[in-house]
């Protein structure tokens, strides 16, 4: 249960209380490297849940995150990037047995006017196990396939319960996830595009596909978070209350952490999958 990486990143604070033993990434090297792109705006919790998962089983792994040269975050100093990111020009040369792209909230902004569109497309290309998540999936099947994202009519907010066709990345018959988004991608596009859908709900659609050699996943929703984010997204923003997230809906109660289990397994064989 040891991760190494820069020990100046914020995230590590996070992920005092966590049992896991940090090591700077200059005193040796990891049994596994993984380059995670975050490009959520809260980039220290981001840096905490990766920790909190990657940083659970039985293995030595490395991680190094990454940002767009070109983008000036407005919740992020350049300073703390440069000095303890990579920048994704740099991500050919790094190495990484595993890749994570991270969603950000910019559904509503076509791809091609992201500022930093043209630098994720090498990243897209990368011939290496890769996950993307949210956003990042949804430019992913775009980039690769040109499966267009969709508008929901309303935010997608809440604590599902997704239906596992059989794999081997999820030996669940069924499991809960967050989903926090306001497009989707049409489950016809998906399949028309030679995907196969691992996990779906009825009311959430396709949680989970990826090609079938499972060397590029892509999610919907967001089984990384923290027990709290969406409690916080809540509180922020005061419109809907997250379904199926708080003891009987009522965001006065206690949130129900029933994606736990689901994530655990999910990284745990993505690890193993990807070191043999």
């Amino acid at each position: 249960m040891s991760i190494l990486c820069n020990n100046n990143l914020r995230g590590i604070a996070e992920s005092k209380d966590s049992g896991i033993i940090f090591k700077n990434k200059g005193d040796t090297a990891g049994k596994i490297k993984i380059g995670i792109i975050n490009l959520m705006p809260f980039k220290d919790e981001v840096e905490s849940q990766f920790f909190n998962i990657l940083g659970r089983y039985n293995l030595e792994v490395e991680i190094e995150f990454l940002y767009p040269d070109n983008h000036i975050s407005k919740n992020t100093s350049m300073e703390y990037l440069e000095k303890n990111y990579i920048p994704l020009s740099k991500l050919e040369e790094r190495n990484y047995q595993g890749l994570i792209i991270t969603g950000t909230p910019i559904e509503n902004i076509e791809f091609e006017d992201v500022k930093y569109w043209n630098e994720l497309k090498p990243a897209f290309n990368l011939n290496i196990p890769s996950i993307y998540i949210c956003w990042a999936s949804q430019g992913a099947l775009y980039h690769r396939y040109k499966i267009l994202k969709h508008p929901l009519k309303e935010k997608m907010f809440g604590v599902f319960n997704h239906r596992v066709n059989k794999n081997k990345l999820i030996q669940l018959d069924e499991f809960h996830a967050p989903h926090s988004r306001n497009t989707y991608n049409k489950k016809e596009d998906i399949l028309g595009a030679g995907l196969m859908i691992i996990a779906e709900n009825k009311r959430a659609g396709v949680y989970m596909a990826a090609t079938k050699d499972l060397k590029n996943i892509y999610i919907s929703g967001h089984g990384e978070y923290q027990i709290n984010r969406l409690d916080k997204e809540y509180r922020r923003d005061k419109k809907n209350i997250p379904e199926n997230y708080y003891r009987d809906n009522d965001p006065d109660k206690e949130i129900l952490f029933t994606w736990d289990k689901h994530r655990d397994i999910f990284y745990k064989n993505w690890l193993k999958m990807i070191t043999v």
